[in-house]
């Protein structure tokens, strides 16, 4: 994929996460989120040099939801933070 597409596809992941943290806030897990976020990891959104670091944020996000408790909301709303700031990082190196 281009620098353009690649751009596009973060800022997609990036309005996801945001959707995510804001489910976290509420005391929730949206699936149909998480698969959404799988499916642009399989699609390669986290590959290449310049977005290395996010693949395993956005892994360690998904550890989160894998056994949902309330104590882990918060640990998952710190994640999506630090997910969006790398994916602006990268947006940043883009361009």
């Amino acid at each position: 994929m281009d620098a353009e597409e690649h751009v596009r596809q973060l800022r997609r992941l990036k309005r996801t996460v945001e959707q995510l943290e804001a489910e976290f806030a509420h005391g929730r897990i949206d699936e149909g989120l998480l698969a959404d976020i799988d499916r642009m990891l399989e699609d390669g959104v986290a590959d290449g040099a310049e977005a290395a670091n996010l693949k395993g944020l956005l892994e360690r996000l998904r550890e989160n939801t894998l056994t949902p408790r309330a104590e882990l909301y918060g640990d998952g709303i710190r994640d999506c933070r630090r997910v969006k700031a790398t994916i602006e990082g990268v947006i940043a190196v883009l361009g």
